[in-house]
């Protein structure tokens, strides 16, 4: 059996157009879907919440909110006093 030389060049090529595409998906979904989806209301509420508050909704770690301190408190405990299985 002979190995055809140009078969890496096809699956380099392959790679290339897959990774082109994957990057027009997202910023498809970042430009034209996401905007699109923050005046429909089942979102538009969480959105009005978020501006109003001023939260920096792409950031990491919300320790200094209190919303997000409730919240975390809140989840500690329902975890930590849950009711158990007789």
């Amino acid at each position: 059996m002979t190995q055809n030389i140009d078969q890496p060049q096809a699956s380099l090529a392959r790679r290339i157009a897959g990774l082109v595409a994957g990057i027009a998906i997202i910023l498809i979904f970042m430009l034209v879907i996401a905007p699109y989806m923050d005046d429909k209301p089942f979102i538009k509420p969480l959105v009005d919440f978020i501006e109003y508050r001023d939260i920096d909704a792409s950031a990491l770690y919300y320790t200094e909110i209190e919303e997000f301190s409730h919240a975390s408190v809140f989840m500690d405990n329902s975890r930590r006093f849950s009711p158990k299985p007789l």
